[in-house]
């Protein structure tokens, strides 16, 4: 059997394509029949081509991320952002503690005049003057304030007249020589706005400025001084330089003497205006009869700090119309 076997093999051995030489012993190179072997052997096939991905990104430039599906925004962030992105919404129409926007009244106006005040502030005296210009259908008015030689206040209000009295166009503060700010008053477009503030206000019939109250509230009381007893209120409504806005009420408190710079007012004409919140202003002021119910004592005072602007008459006189 071994025999057999060991024939066969031999057969074989001769039967393969070695070629002349090239017999099995020393010598004989193994590496060339595995080189023919691998050759014979069909190549692997290949995997299917796949489509390029984020991650075959040049490697210079990071892959991007597919953007995330979009999700519906809840309510909260959605009006989030229209406050960043919309115009400040308007204030409501201003009205009185009642409801009601203020009434308009009857006026009668003084002719040009200038008052000369001492000036009151934080334990600082000083001087003050109102110059009071009526022209036909314009006016201008104006309160100046200094101290130690020093401007603390400028103010200016400018404007017509309507059925409700003064009419105002433009008010400017400007404090110790700077901050100038404005309300203006479009009358073409019944609105206020502000030079330093996106607040807006209907413009409602007899609505004054921070200056101008101080001629038509003496207007309405001159018109019909003998309507307005103790217990008599007036509202007004009055515009601030920065946006603010309120209906000032003014309630007749009492008939009293006063003894001034400028002499003795036996009849004057005290009113009140209490303030609503904490830093806004209570004002007292003093009418007097005498001279087209003028202001001759003037307290300007913020309910919070107790500070604030006094005037009190020293002498005035009267301007060519």
């Amino acid at each position: 059997m071994l025999a057999l076997v060991v024939l066969l093999h031999a057969l074989v051995l001769r039967a393969l394509p070695w070629g002349a030489g090239d017999g099995v012993g020393a010598g004989a190179r193994p590496a060339m029949q595995v080189r023919q072997i691998i050759t014979a052997v069909a190549p692997p096939s290949l995997p299917a081509p796949r489509q390029p991905s984020a991650a075959d990104a040049a490697p210079d430039r990071p892959a991007r991320a597919a953007p995330a599906p979009a999700v519906a925004a809840a309510p909260a962030t959605i009006n989030e952002a229209a406050a960043v992105t919309e115009p400040a919404p308007e204030a409501p129409p201003p009205a009185d503690a009642g409801g009601q926007a203020p009434p308009t009244f009857a006026t009668q106006f003084a002719p040009a005049v200038v008052l000369s005040y001492e000036m009151r502030r934080s334990g600082l005296r000083g001087e003050a003057q109102m110059v009071w210009q009526p022209r036909g259908e314009r006016y201008t008015l104006a309160l100046t304030g200094t101290a130690a030689g020093q401007p603390l206040l400028a103010w200016a209000s400018t404007g017509g007249f309507d059925s409700a009295g003064l009419a105002p166009e433009r008010f400017v503060n400007r404090s110790r020589g700077r901050d100038v700010r404005a309300a203006n008053f479009q009358r073409e477009h019944a609105r206020i706005s502000f030079s330093s503030s996106t607040a807006s206000y209907p413009l409602l019939a007899g609505a004054q400025d921070r200056l101008s109250w101080m001629l038509q509230l003496p207007a309405i009381v001159q018109a019909a001084p003998q309507r307005f007893t103790p217990g008599t209120r007036i509202p007004v409504f009055v515009v601030g330089a920065r946006g603010d806005a309120d209906v000032w009420t003014f309630e007749v408190e009492a008939i009293e003497a006063l003894d001034l710079p400028a002499g003795r007012i036996e009849q004057a004409l005290r009113l009140l205006r209490e303030p609503r919140r904490p830093y806004d202003t209570r004002v007292e002021v003093w009418l007097d009869p005498a001279l087209h119910h003028l202001p001759v004592r003037v307290r300007l005072i913020t309910a919070a700090t107790g500070e604030g602007n006094e005037f009190v008459l020293k002498h005035w006189h009267g301007l060519p119309p």
